[in-house]
């Protein structure tokens, strides 16, 4: 029945998004906030795009636009730092966009590495609002949109890494900080292209997804079932999950009575859980007319698989058949996390229903070059809440920024690229 529940919960949201809305901006008090007293006045953030949201907040704003290996047009925000400045590169997780690390705020982790002197990049992935879109693909094709998270890890992410060595001259001085899906790329990345892994320093990683033996989401319902989704998806046509933020737009305003409220509060917690200790509800009108950003359907399969895996980190399964096609063996290849020789700093929470603090431990004994682990110190912060959170200023941003000014510099545990990097090195790659 929970099954069930969550296949027609992801089908209605499939139906809704190509509904046309007409919705315009409003600045009266949502009903369900007079109704429950809640102080609330319209945010401006609601309607602005990332790079007018930095601007607004007192910050310059740059857009870049690369090119992924295989034609993906991606999409880059910056918030330049001073001059010599180090980059911190910042990766979204599933179904998020560069949005997410700047909706919270003076206190979001974007504007704070700004404060602190770190010249800001946000990354969006193949398949968001801000990276829809291909030299030759047209955007509503089933080959558009035929890839997961490993695609993006070893297509998108050297296009986007070498940009940003080639753009500041910061040589294997990125500091490479991802939450959730954008935990996992990095660790592919660095398993499977250490070459390319070269231009980083250091790999954060809040909310750690790689092993998924222990999680609690409802995603762990849909793992019997992959093969069989996967299968309707292809003759349904559902290519993507939430594919039109009009609709996203149109929950936002529904917001204002319960039902409307309660709808857009699954869609957005229903995978990573929700935390009523950690969310501010003022918040939620601003960010479910960001959130979700998209992604494709085979990304959320790829991690069901790893969970009827018995949790294996691994290519995505094909089938024997696929397999033996594309990889010369009838089951996927392991990503090989021993291959990793960049520095790994784990921070991790213990109500987290994505991301298992058993299955982090875990994560740690497989990385040769542990950097360090930090637990949040709170027994209700969760998922979401490493990016919305009440408390993630104080819990995850503040402390972690003090781990950067401490180590990142001239520490023993964070090491210099072997050899030099090069822009020729990274228009090889």
């Amino acid at each position: 029945m929970e099954f069930i529940a969550i296949v027609v919960l992801w089908m209605v949201s499939f139906t809704f998004a190509r509904i046309e809305y007409n919705v315009k901006s409003r600045a009266e008090k949502p009903i369900y906030f007079e109704q429950n007293g809640v102080d609330w006045q319209f945010d401006p953030d609601i309607d602005l795009d990332v790079p007018q949201i930095i601007r607004r907040h007192g910050y310059a704003s740059e857009t870049h636009v690369v090119e992924g290996k295989d034609g993906y047009l991606l999409k880059l925000h910056r918030i330049p730092g001073p001059k010599g400045a180090q980059p911190a590169y910042l990766q979204h997780g599933l179904l998020g966009s560069s949005a997410d690390w700047v909706l919270n705020g003076n206190t979001t982790l974007a504007f704070y590495l700004a404060d602190n002197g770190y010249d800001v990049w946000l990354g969006n992935v193949r398949g968001n609002t801000y990276s829809r879109a291909h030299v030759s693909l047209p955007v509503d094709s089933a080959q558009f949109w035929n890839f997961s998270w490993h695609e993006m890890a070893i297509q998108d992410l050297p296009t986007i890494l070498c940009h940003i060595s080639t753009s500041t001259g910061k040589y294997g001085e990125i500091i490479y900080i991802g939450h959730s899906m954008g935990t996992t790329i990095s660790f592919v990345l660095a398993s499977t292209l250490p070459e390319v892994a070269e231009n980083l320093k250091l790999i954060v990683s809040l909310a750690p997804t790689a092993f998924m033996t222990h999680l609690r989401s409802p995603i762990k319902y849909l793992a019997p079932f992959t093969d069989d989704i996967a299968w309707i998806s292809r003759h349904l046509g559902i290519k993507d999950l939430a594919p039109s933020n009009k609709l996203m737009k149109f929950l936002s305003y529904e917001c204002e009575i319960s039902y409307g409220k309660e709808i857009c509060q699954n869609l957005l917690f229903v995978l990573a859980g929700f935390n009523k200790d950690e969310f501010d509800m003022t918040t939620l009108p601003k960010i479910s007319s960001h959130d979700p950003a998209g992604a494709s359907t085979k990304t959320l399969l790829h991690y069901a698989q790893e969970i009827r895996n018995k949790g294996n980190f691994q290519q995505y399964d094909y089938g024997p058949t696929g397999n033996l096609e594309k990889y010369g063996t009838t089951t996927p290849p392991l990503y090989k996390l021993e291959n990793i020789k960049l520095p790994v700093y784990l921070v991790y929470a213990k109500n987290d229903i994505m991301t298992s603090y058993v299955d982090v431990e875990s994560l740690s004994k497989n990385l040769t070059n542990l950097a360090g682990m930090y637990l949040v110190p709170s027994d209700t912060f969760g998922h979401v809440d490493f990016i919305f959170g009440k408390h993630a200023y104080q819990y995850v941003y503040k402390p972690l920024v003090q781990y950067l000014k401490k180590h990142a510099v001239d520490s023993n545990a964070i090491r210099k690229p072997q050899k030099p990097l090069s822009i020729l090195t990274c228009r090889a790659m």
